[in-house]
């Protein structure tokens, strides 16, 4: 195996044997280290039933390692790589659901649409705010996590249970209730995955660390598992993550010997950005630039005096002038706390700068749930075959062809090697409608037709079609995110990695851009008036965001907001810190 792009603290992470938590400061080569150890690992697997599991944090991030493996021309054959719910889905509920009493009469999972829309029409129901969080968890012992409206959340589920659908926190504890009722099942999981690396850590659940704890301790030190991340970019504790300490880690796989080990150094940003953002550090250590344009001042700066109805103009020069100065569109990234602020956002940028390509989160009203089978295929007729994402549309279409399988449908039609004879006739069909759910749906048809599947008493994907065109109807309809319905906008959508990058700061964890452009930087958005500890929420996020520039950073507070009926005010960290900005 050749190490030569990689430096001595890096190796030795890849090298070191047994259980391993990586601690990653930003930019100093995590994503690599994770990849090269995955190879590593392939590389000295014996028994060929054997496989390396790797948990990423979205699928974005288990595509980009598929696709970093086909450029090394490696074969991924052996390894398995998604999210923890899509792990859960393939491994545990899928094969093993007729195990349980909830289950075993057949399942669908309910997409964003779906749950959103139950919960709505439950808090009308019972007079309780839209606004409020109610969280549909249930804990290990099968209580619900949500105090304040038990009941709603009971008749929220029993609504799911009447329909056979099940939500993503559902997928987390019948998957783990599975493996504490069945020990055959997570023996069986423990022989085939004789490694377990985890991605960003400090984000995951509770009851994802304990689904690979069942896994990984039910025998002695057979599987082996390598943690990486960083508590100081924890930024997903609203959603039930958990950063644990070295000590709680151990404890909960098991008290095996576990190494801890650090990357220090610092690829990505200039020691001008890395003093900067070290302002809101909690728990980690120096961090010394390594990049060639270490030594460069670049721009930091805090604007708190924009007026919101002159943010988008302001951005919009922002972003010309970058491009002016010779910085590559995917090198801008535009960023909010709040998703909902995003969206409008990239529209109404792409109006403003028209020439400029945009990989935006507003520009398709698609529901994004990677579960929904029709999601599944639109992907593989939205994004255009080239070699750069060949890996890739290969994964999704046998995720495809693995979910029809399920519900025994017949793909004989697509003989021997079903994933290629499946993308050449996706890449033979197309449509001459405008409309991008037209458009979709006009294809899906045709490919029904080829492949012999018809909707007709099939509850699972009839449910799921209504999901994915009802859900994305709904929302195309929303006047508040201003979405783009033309196909040529849906195929944008999909096209990352060629435009200037408009999300949220959740959504851009473990990127990095020459210019990072922040707004709506507001008490109650930053941190989110429902975290636990605001404290440390607002120093994590603001961590993360700063993080993610290499030379170039904006802030932004604008003035004219206004947050549950008073004034927005900036976020008290950036109020508070006496800085010299550009």
């Amino acid at each position: 195996m050749n190490f030569q792009s990689l430096n001595e603290h890096q190796i030795n992470a890849i090298k070191r044997e047994g259980n391993v938590l990586l601690i990653a400061c930003p930019g100093s080569g995590k994503t690599r280290v994770l990849i090269y150890k995955v190879i590593y690992e392939l590389e000295k697997l014996e028994n060929s039933k054997q496989k390396i599991l790797a948990i990423t944090f979205t699928n974005r991030a288990a595509d980009e390692i598929k696709r970093r493996l086909y450029e090394l021309n490696i074969d991924d054959s052996r390894l398995w790589t998604g999210t923890m719910h899509s792990f859960c889905l393939d491994w545990i509920l899928r094969p093993y659901y007729c195990y349980s009493d909830r289950l075993k009469n057949g399942f669908v999972v309910a997409d964003e649409y779906k749950s959103e829309h139950l919960m709505n029409t439950l808090k009308s129901k019972h007079h309780i705010p839209f606004w409020a969080r109610i969280s549909t968890k249930i804990l290990k012992d099968g209580t619900l996590e949500e105090t304040t409206y038990p009941e709603l959340v009971n008749e929220y589920h029993s609504l799911l249970e009447n329909e056979k659908v099940i939500d993503f926190d559902q997928i987390l504890y019948f998957s783990y209730s599975l493996l504490k009722d069945y020990p055959k099942i997570k023996l069986t999981l423990n022989k085939i995955f004789n490694y377990i690396c985890v991605d960003e850590y400090q984000d995951i659940q509770q009851l994802q660390y304990s689904i690979l704890s069942e896994i990984i301790k039910c025998t002695d030190n057979s599987t082996n598992y390598f943690l990486v991340g960083d508590r100081d970019q924890a930024i997903y504790s609203s959603l039930g993550g958990i950063a644990k300490s070295f000590n709680e880690i151990k404890s909960e796989f098991g008290n095996r010997q576990l190494f801890q080990m650090e990357l220090i150094g610092n690829y990505r940003s200039t020691q001008r950005i890395i003093d900067y953002y070290r302002n809101f550090q909690i728990d980690g250590t120096e961090i010394i630039s390594l990049c060639n344009y270490s030594s460069e001042n670049g721009i930091i700066s805090f604007n708190d005096t924009i007026h919101m109805d002159e943010l988008d103009e302001f951005i919009a020069n922002i972003i010309s002038t970058n491009l002016a100065d010779g910085v590559q569109e995917k090198d801008i990234c535009v960023i909010a706390p709040q998703w909902w602020l995003v969206i409008p956002m990239g529209r109404r940028l792409t109006r403003l700068l028209p020439d400029v390509n945009f990989d935006a989160l507003g520009l398709s009203p698609l529901l994004r749930n990677q579960e929904n089978i029709w999601f599944k295929l639109a992907k593989l007729f939205l994004v255009a075959p080239s070699p750069k994402m060949h890996s890739v549309r290969k994964r999704w279409a046998n995720e495809y062809i693995h979910e029809l399988e399920s519900m025994q449908i017949n793909l004989g039609i697509l003989k021997d090697n079903k994933a290629r004879n499946l993308l050449r006739k996706v890449n033979s069909i197309s449509s001459d409608k405008i409309n991008g759910l037209d458009y979709l749906e006009d294809c899906f048809l045709q490919f029904n037709d080829y492949i012999g599947i018809s909707m007709v008493g099939n509850i699972k994907l009839s449910q799921q079609w209504e999901y994915f065109f009802d859900g994305s109807r709904e929302r195309l309809a929303n006047p508040q995110f201003e979405y783009a319905a033309d196909i040529l906008s849906f195929k944008k959508y999909f096209n990352h990695g060629k435009g200037v990058v408009v999300n949220s700061c959740h959504g851009i964890k473990g990127e990095e851009y020459t210019t990072v452009i922040a707004f709506g930087l507001l008490q109650g958005y930053l941190p989110n008036r429902n975290e636990i500890d605001p404290f440390r929420a607002a120093h994590n996020l603001l961590y993360v965001i700063c993080s993610r520039a290499k030379k170039n950073l904006y802030l932004i507070s604008e003035r004219g907001r206004t947050i549950r009926g008073n004034p927005g005010l900036t976020t008290e960290l950036l109020e508070q810190l006496d800085y010299e900005y550009d």
